[in-house]
């Protein structure tokens, strides 16, 4: 789709296999109604998939969408105190 940009990252599971994707789509940056832009542009890309989508919360990014499948397959553990996004 013109106007948007995408990365995809596959979910593995504990034996490999892929039992999922996360994609991030930045675009509508020139548009005069990014949401409605982004909407369209993520109704594109999931079509009728089952998915979970993301929006920056107080939606002052309505250029920016974090779209899921599979979560509910991923071997998730326990969070760590040692477990952090902070460099």
């Amino acid at each position: 789709m013109e106007g948007v940009q995408i990365f995809e990252q596959e979910f593995l599971n504990s034996e490999g296999n892929v039992v999922g994707k996360m994609a991030i789509l930045v675009g509508g940056l020139q548009s005069r109604n990014p949401k409605e832009f982004m909407d369209n542009a993520v109704h594109q890309y999931v079509g009728t998939t089952e998915h979970n989508q993301y929006i920056e919360i107080h939606m002052d990014n309505p250029w920016t969408r974090l779209i899921t499948t599979g979560i509910n397959e991923l071997p998730l553990r326990p969070l760590k105190i040692s477990d952090s996004l902070k460099n």
